[in-house]
């Protein structure tokens, strides 16, 4: 928030939260792949919006509230046109990328409502990084599946949607989504030019978690129904 001016990020949160009736908690990001992220925190709601909307019009802000209030996954076309017509704005990266779609909603299970539980057992609510229900691409002939991703360019968790199921205990996405929530907080270590994650001490808080035994069974027992067999 020091990148921008704070008079006109107060000014923004002091709107947004006249416009949604509820308080937000406003963080201006200078983002390549997420514009916009909403997540519904207390009584309100923590956004975190690229420094573009520091200079949105009525309109904007307008439908912005609109979307937060309506919980639609898909974008009005307002904002989707005000992004599209500031593309300048956004920081180049070196690498060809897409822009992340955040959908934590789904058919059974709301991944905001499990992050927010799991961060408030285990983080003291210090994690801040989106999650989203990841593309439901099926591979044929596949003997194993990764059930979740952290990306530490983008800060971003991604769930595999075949947990989606009523079958699936809430104890095993819970489980799932601490493991990358740990890397989110530890970050990689470098040893000897090679990148680490699953490092010791990693190993040793993975373990922290109350059900990590009872979800290393369901995993085993389970596979072929997450492979679809």
């Amino acid at each position: 928030m020091e990148k921008f001016n704070r008079k006109d990020v107060t000014h923004l949160q002091e709107n947004l939260s006249r416009l949604v009736k509820k308080p937000v908690q406003l963080t201006i990001t200078d983002n390549t792949h997420s514009m916009i992220h909403i997540r519904p925190c207390n009584s309100g709601y923590k956004m975190r919006l690229h420094h573009m909307f520091l200079e949105a019009d009525t309109e904007v802000l307008n439908s912005l509230a609109r979307f937060v209030k309506s919980r639609n996954r898909k974008a009005p076309s307002v904002l989707r046109g005000f992004v599209a017509a500031n593309s300048h704005k956004i920081k180049q990266s070196p690498r060809k990328s897409r822009q992340t779609i955040v959908r934590s909603k789904g058919r059974f299970f709301d991944l905001n409502a499990l992050f927010d539980q799991v961060n408030g057992e285990y983080f003291a609510n210090e994690i801040d990084c989106p999650i989203t229900w990841g593309a439901n691409r099926r591979v044929r002939n596949q003997n194993s599946i990764k059930l979740a991703s952290y990306s530490d360019r983008t800060k971003t968790i991604r769930v595999h949607p075949s947990l989606d199921k009523s079958y699936v205990p809430k104890y095993v996405i819970m489980g799932i989504v601490y493991h990358e929530m740990l890397h989110h907080h530890l970050g990689v270590e470098h040893r000897n030019g090679r990148k680490m994650a699953h490092t010791k001490r990693f190993r040793q808080l993975e373990k922290r978690y109350l059900h990590y035994d009872m979800l290393q069974a369901w995993k085993k027992k389970n596979l072929h129904r997450l492979l679809g067999r």
